[in-house]
């Protein structure tokens, strides 16, 4: 059975797509801790990131480091976070999340937000990575 994130990439399940590359993708989180925070997901429905082969896990974070520059541009902070928990899907993904302190990397911070205001996020994203000439890996929205 696929995974909720494999939904999302092949539009079963609506979601805000940052990146898509063939290989990972990127989308926004249904529930941010703060305005920016997204998910890298490689493709492959693999439950633990060490299980991943070295090549996905070097894309995957080569593609972290892209969207994580990028987001340092969009959104106050003074580093992007990231993190890899993996007990609430089980399909390797990384946290991405704009931070002022450590204290911003905590799940209880974690809240809904208005998919109007998440689309307006995405739509920054998505013209930033153009705007950087990643048009070919930016999904429409």
């Amino acid at each position: 059975m696929s995974s909720l994130f494999t939904k999302i990439r092949q539009g079963e399940i609506p979601g805000h797509k940052i990146w898509d590359d063939g290989r990972c993708f990127a989308i926004l989180t249904i529930e941010p801790i703060r305005e920016g925070h997204l998910l890298v997901i490689p493709y492959e429905e693999v439950d633990h990131w060490v299980d991943m082969n070295d090549d996905t896990t070097a894309h995957v974070f080569q593609v972290s480091r892209l969207l994580s520059e990028t987001m340092a541009e969009l959104f106050p902070c003074e580093k992007v976070g990231m993190m890899i928990a993996g007990l609430e899907v089980r399909h390797t993904h990384i946290h991405l999340v704009p931070i002022q302190a450590i204290a911003d990397l905590n799940f209880a911070l974690a809240k809904p937000r208005e998919d109007a205001l998440q689309a307006e996020t995405a739509v920054k994203i998505r013209q930033r990575l153009i705007e950087k000439g990643q048009s070919d890996h930016v999904p429409s929205a």
